[in-house]
């Protein structure tokens, strides 16, 4: 049984998917879920990196933060509205499997879920994917969403079942010599 569900919440536009994943599943185990988000933490100075910004390290990473908490907060407001209890927090690590994976321990969550997008290894690599690490790392088991369109209303309708169908099948029992129709 799903009680409390953890979602990586970043800037990706494959969150999203997990995030309404996560919902539809808490509202069918009437689970919590708990938005996680994780700030970067450079193991080196942000002095030594190239001048692409001005600002300090203190700077970049309140804004870090405060992006962060504006996607974390639109995720519990989403939840909320669907009628979902959620909690959120952020954490700052190198690490970003190992963090997700503590959090989700010490939380005492039954399911971690996160978003990963349909690009190539390499582009994985170079863009930093947590999913082989959070797997490996996780004691929870981890739920993968790939980004799902969008249906419109119009398809949405098209996938219930027609009125003429009966909706409830009749049983009864069967002489064991009749055969099968």
């Amino acid at each position: 049984m799903v009680r409390k569900i953890l979602v990586v919440v970043d800037a990706r536009p494959v969150t999203q998917s997990a995030i309404d994943h996560a919902i539809e599943m808490a509202q069918s185990h009437r689970a919590d879920i708990f938005f996680f988000g994780v700030l970067p933490h450079y193991d080196y100075p942000v002095t030594e990196l190239m001048p692409v910004a001005d600002g300090s390290a203190e700077g970049l990473q309140a804004r870090a933060a405060a992006e962060a908490s504006r996607l974390l907060a639109a995720a519990s407001a989403w939840a909320e509205r669907c009628g979902v209890h959620s909690h959120r927090a952020t954490s700052m690590a190198s690490d970003i499997a190992l963090a997700v994976a503590d959090a989700a321990e010490k939380r005492h969550c039954d399911l971690i879920v996160v978003g990963n997008e349909d690009n190539n290894a390499l582009f994985r690599l170079l863009n930093g994917n947590i999913v082989p690490g959070l797997i490996s790392k996780s004691l929870v088991p981890v739920l993968v969403c790939k980004e799902r369109a969008l249906r419109t209303p119009r398809e949405s309708h098209s996938h219930r079942i027609p009125a003429s169908r009966p909706s409830v099948r009749e049983t009864g029992t069967r002489d064991p010599y009749e055969h099968n129709d």
